[in-house]
């Protein structure tokens, strides 16, 4: 198994585990009851982590028991579940759109460079190549706006280094490198470093997003999430929340000293989920 087809993988199980919770949460309103008294889901939220396999992360030794035992016996672990390329971008993309890679997302994109876009498929698979996909190509928060749903993306470290990213919707200028490929270490510019990665944010990668005012408002610093959630009202239906690359546990070690890895998974787990729940 590939180091990020086990990302899908822990993509359903925490999904799966923050809804069951969240439906308890949610289900004692009658807004939340149907005419047969079943409750319904009405905020979703999905925790992305990243490059270790499913028997690293699940088995017995695993070093996130928090995910791997406490997690996992609270909702639904999903097997069979994997990814549709080998590195960040494409999977990411694939998670709010159904996209398949490009050459160039299949790289991680190094060049924030639009998508020369050749035509569709008949099930709408966008052709060409390039990393931005042209406002025609509709993604997840598309279709939960017309359905009159609301989302927001929560992007760990975005902005800490304001001349990296934007503070909200942060991405590199249009066919320039990207410079947030490898994490800041902490600096006397930049006290807390910045570890956000655009190619782990993945609504960064369609004009339909970025060019509307919905991307200012709705892909945020993490650190907006305990304010969001204090009410229903500011707390949307739909979250994707993407740690920094060492509380994903992308690197291990990571700049600012911290171990990474599944260690510092867990540990962010064990803060965000009580919150959020």
């Amino acid at each position: 198994m590939s180091t990020r087809t086990w990302m899908r993988t822990l993509f359903a199980a925490i999904s799966a585990v923050l809804v069951g919770v969240i439906i308890a949460a949610c289900g004692s309103s009658s807004s939340s009851i149907n005419l047969t008294g079943q409750q319904q889901i009405r905020h979703v939220f999905v925790i992305t982590l990243e490059n270790e396999n499913y028997t690293t992360t699940f088995g017995a030794n695993s070093k996130a028991p928090y995910l791997s035992q406490t997690l996992a016996s609270q909702g639904a672990l999903v097997q069979q579940y994997y990814g549709t390329g080998h590195v960040s971008l494409d999977n990411y993309i694939s998670m709010i759109s159904g996209q398949a890679p490009t050459p160039e997302t299949d790289n991680d994109c190094p060049i924030y460079q639009d998508l020369k876009l050749t035509g569709t498929t008949p099930d709408g698979q966008a052709t060409g190549s390039g990393c931005v996909y042209p406002a025609s190509i509709k993604t997840l928060p598309d279709q939960l706006k017309a359905a009159g749903y609301t989302w927001k993306g929560y992007e760990g470290d975005m902005g800490n280094d304001p001349t990296r990213e934007a503070a909200t919707c942060g991405h590199p200028t249009l066919n320039t490198t990207d410079l947030t490929q490898s994490a800041e270490a902490p600096s006397a510019a930049v006290p807390l470093g910045d570890q956000y990665a655009t190619r782990h944010n993945p609504f960064m990668y369609f004009h339909s997003i970025i060019d509307s005012p919905d991307c200012g408002q709705n892909v945020v610093n993490l650190n907006k999430l305990t304010t969001n959630l204090q009410s229903i009202s500011t707390t949307a239906n739909f979250n994707l929340i993407t740690p920094n690359l060492c509380d994903d546990g992308h690197d291990s070690p990571c700049v600012n000293g911290q171990p990474g890895g599944l260690t510092s998974a867990n540990t962010f787990l064990q803060k965000w989920v009580p919150i959020i729940t």
